[in-house]
């Protein structure tokens, strides 16, 4: 859809544009028809002229017209004014017309017809023909103007007419365009505190706008509160489950070592084999139920901060293994995303690496497009192939897979990459020789609906 900035210019854009075409044509006719009741108005005057000059010497048909009484132009060749009078068969015309004739009715007394008409050069006529009765004749006296002349000074008019309109509507539409934007200003003002909601500079939207849209900035606050409330909530009921079963599973666990079951090694194997089993499945279910998903929760994370914090606490974890600890991180970068989502995806993957690894892990972050592609490597014994195809093939839980070390952590970053609808592929390093696992997380936005946990 366009913007409603641009719906509304093009709309009120193509009124305007309406309006003056209909306006321009209402002004071209009416200064059409203005002219020609005025050249009528001429033409009736010049007829009543002749009705008074035309005489019927002896009483015959013959008719004559009072030499003086006419105008003079009526006697210059194709002057653009002629006459015509027609009294029975008898005509008189117009020197004017030389030796052409007027296409002209002959009415009956008292009636009046105009028309126009082709006359001589081409010239186009405004003819009045009307009827009289004069000394006991009827005749018809018809009269023609040249509308040439005017029609020339009409076209001069609409023309500086429609140059006049062009520039003011020219105006109108820059104006109307001024007037929209600084009408919707809000609405562009609530777009960008969005994006910066997105990106995770701001945690709510402002709430200073206009009154036809605070109840909608009002509700998405709302919303957004409810959110973060709601995730915090379920964080802390989570930890406060996992604190009352510890105490539980460690007196079962002391259980299992206890002299009172020594004497039963296969019962005492099975008991802690459970209680391990139980362990591991409550971490990994818990995590996973910490996981805030893709939904906007106006954060971001610095990577270079964290990954650099992350590095220094498994150097010291591994003292005694003396990894080398490479971090390939762009300075200054940032992800919006949940700040606990990302620490568990880093934490499992550097973790899993360094456990493997003979001395030598390396961590890359590419910002790429708004999405965010990192790869882990280290030179430890990597996985086969086939190995590395199963954990790639969808639907494997990579917990339960049957090689020790590589289970419940990239399950958890395999729930995170899920979550936020992103991708995760195993191989192996090309420059370390291990195991390598590249995650690719979308840019905000672009990440489909948050699937049920399995």
């Amino acid at each position: 859809m366009r913007s409603i900035e641009t719906r509304l210019n093009l709309g009120l854009g193509l009124s305007l544009v309406l309006v003056f075409i209909a306006v321009g044509i209402g002004v071209s006719v009416s200064i059409r028809l203005l002219t020609e009741d005025y050249v009528a108005s001429r033409l009736e005057h010049d007829s009543d002229s002749l009705l008074v000059s035309l005489q019927f010497p002896n009483s015959v048909d013959l008719a004559q017209l009072r030499p003086g009484r006419i105008n003079p132009i009526y006697s210059q060749i194709f002057s653009g004014h002629y006459y015509r009078i027609q009294v029975g068969k008898f005509v008189m015309r117009s020197r004017s017309l030389w030796d052409q004739d007027l296409k002209a009715p002959n009415p009956a007394p008292g009636q009046v017809v105009r028309f126009r008409e082709k006359g001589p050069q081409g010239q186009l006529l405004l003819v009045r023909s009307a009827g009289y009765r004069k000394n006991g004749h009827n005749l018809s006296i018809s009269v023609a103007e040249d509308l040439t002349p005017i029609q020339a000074d009409v076209r001069r008019f609409q023309l500086r007419y429609a140059l006049f309109s062009l520039g003011a509507l020219v105006i109108l539409l820059l104006i109307q365009r001024y007037v929209l934007r600084a009408g919707l200003a809000p609405l562009a003002l609530t777009r960008e505190q969005i994006g910066e909601l997105e990106r995770g500079e701001r945690r709510q939207l402002g709430e200073d706008m206009p009154r036809e849209i605070r109840p909608v900035v009002g509700e998405i606050n709302h919303l957004l509160n409810a959110l973060q409330q709601r995730l915090e909530r379920s964080r802390n009921a989570l930890g406060n489950l996992a604190h009352a079963l510890k105490s539980p599973l460690t007196l079962i666990g002391q259980l299992a070592e206890g002299r009172e079951l020594a004497a039963h090694p296969e019962v005492q194997s099975r008991l802690r084999e459970h209680v391990e089993r139980i362990r591991g499945l409550m971490d990994r279910e818990l995590k996973r139920a910490r996981l805030a998903g893709a939904a906007p929760t106006g954060g971001r994370v610095r990577l270079d901060r964290e990954i650099g914090a992350l590095v220094q606490v498994l150097r010291n974890l591994y003292r005694d293994k003396a990894l080398s600890i490479e971090s390939r991180v762009p300075a200054d970068s940032s992800f919006p995303a949940d700040k606990e989502d990302l620490l568990e995806l880093l934490g499992n993957l550097l973790d899993n690496a360094c456990k493997w690894a003979g001395s030598r892990v390396r961590i890359t972050v590419d910002l790429a497009d708004g999405g965010l592609h990192l790869r882990v490597e280290d030179d430890g014994p990597g996985r086969s192939p086939d190995e590395l195809a199963a954990l790639s093939r969808r639907g494997v839980r990579v917990d339960e897979d049957a090689t020790p070390g590589h289970g419940l952590g990239l399950a958890i970053v395999r729930d995170v990459v899920k979550y936020y609808g992103g991708s995760m592929e195993f191989g192996r390093s090309a420059d370390y020789g291990g195991f390598q696992v590249d995650v690719r997380l979308p840019e905000v936005g672009s990440a489909p609906t948050i699937p049920d946990a399995e």
